[in-house]
């Protein structure tokens, strides 16, 4: 019986992503720029958690269409293929 303690099956995963990324735009190294009277641009802290679940449950909602759309189109192929060589003999 294996050993439940034997973690050394386990693949180890990437911690996930922070709270806050930063991003910059041209707008925003030009405002940047001009704030700081011609300095190097700098970056803008921007939290996106809110907007992480509404763009997860929108990819998976499409993801299932696609999925239940590509599974009928098979079934249509294989019903036709079948009633072809059903009606032939």
């Amino acid at each position: 019986m294996p050993d439940p303690s034997d973690t050394s099956h386990v693949l180890p995963t990437a911690p996930p992503p922070p709270e806050e990324v930063k991003v910059r735009t041209l707008k925003s190294d030009l405002a940047s720029i001009a704030a700081s009277g011609g300095g190097l641009p700098r970056y803008q802290n921007v939290k996106i958690a809110a907007a992480k679940g509404k763009t997860k449950n929108i990819s998976g909602l499409v993801t299932t269409v696609a999925i239940i759309v590509l599974f009928a189109v098979i079934v249509a192929i294989v019903v036709y293929f079948v009633n072809q060589l059903v009606f032939k003999k």
